[in-house]
Formats: structure tokens, sequence, C-alpha cells
């Protein structure tokens, strides 16, 4: 089956191939989201986030925030990129940093990625069979190859935003 037949594509994260960062230590949660809404905000994504909880637990407090945001590459393809993040036993503490008191949290983190590109979000050609026919027919023969970069092009802003973040928490990045 041709990618032409799915008006959605998962291009990062989905099924089997799940990408996540996970990371114990120390880090500075304001300064997690800054980097994440920074990164969106020079892309010109719009910014959604459909999820915040918090519980306090005898262990630290969980958190649990999944963020979307999306951005409209052109009249025919928007790109999305979902991040799950993922907190335990997270509690707050104070650093000396500079000779200045700083607090920043410790505990476990999991961040996961999905990225995908909607085709034909505006429904240009219409859901009935013939509309269909002529979707796919354009995806295949017209634009298969612009189609093909935007997927590459998603495929990098998503790295850039795992390398980001790795960056923001002190890991190793490529």
């Amino acid at each position: 089956m041709g990618k032409e037949k799915k008006p959605v594509i998962g291009v990062v994260g989905g099924g089997r191939q799940l990408l996540r960062i996970t990371y114990s230590g120390i880090f500075d949660v304001d300064e997690l989201f800054g980097a994440i809404k920074s990164f969106f905000n020079e892309r010109k994504y719009t910014f959604i986030q459909e999820e915040h909880t918090e519980t306090i637990k005898t262990s630290g407090r969980e958190i649990k925030i999944n963020i979307s945001p999306e951005r409209n590459v052109d009249e025919y393809v928007k790109f999305k990129i979902n991040l799950e993040v993922l907190g335990w036993r997270c509690t707050d503490v104070l650093i000396d940093e500079d000779g200045k008191k700083v607090k920043k949290q410790r505990g476990d983190l999991e961040i996961r990625f999905k990225s995908s590109m909607a085709k034909n979000y505006k429904k240009t050609f219409k859901g009935n069979k013939f509309g269909e026919f002529l979707r796919q027919t354009y995806e295949k023969y017209i634009t298969k190859d612009r189609l093909s970069k935007y997927e590459d092009k998603l495929t990098d802003e998503t790295n850039e935003l795992i390398n980001r973040i790795k960056t923001t928490l002190g890991q190793y990045t490529r």
C-alpha cells in the first residue's frame, strides 16, 4: 500500500519505533519547557497543550503533560509533533549555582515523541470515491517528490527538538 492512500503519515515515533528520552537526576522544569516552547515558536508552530496533570504522592510529584503543536506547511500539508512528558518522584531541591541558591527539581523523566504529516487537511479533495481517486493520483504523480521532502523536513525538525531537549538536560547529542 502506497503512502498516497493514507491521509496522515506517521513520520517519527509511530508504532514500534517509539522515540523517547529518559532522564534521572536534577533538572530545571522551567528551562526545559522554555526550550520546548522557544523551539516551536521559532518554527511558527501553534502551541497546543492538551493535558497537564500533577499528582502528589509520598515519593514525590507525578507529572503528565501532553503537547501537540502543529504548523501549516502549505495549503495541502500540516506538520504535527506530539510530546508526552512523564515525570515520577519529582521533588524540589535547592542547588548552589554561581554562589546563588536556585530551585530545581530532582526526579525521573521520560519524554515521548511522535511526528505526523497530515495531507489534504483543508479537504481540497472531497471524501467521495472520485475525490479520493483524484487525491491519490495527485499525491502519487504530481507532488510525490515534494511530499517526500516534507517528510524529511519533519524528521529533521523532530531530531532538532530531541537534541535541544537533550542539551537542556545535559545529555549527549548527535
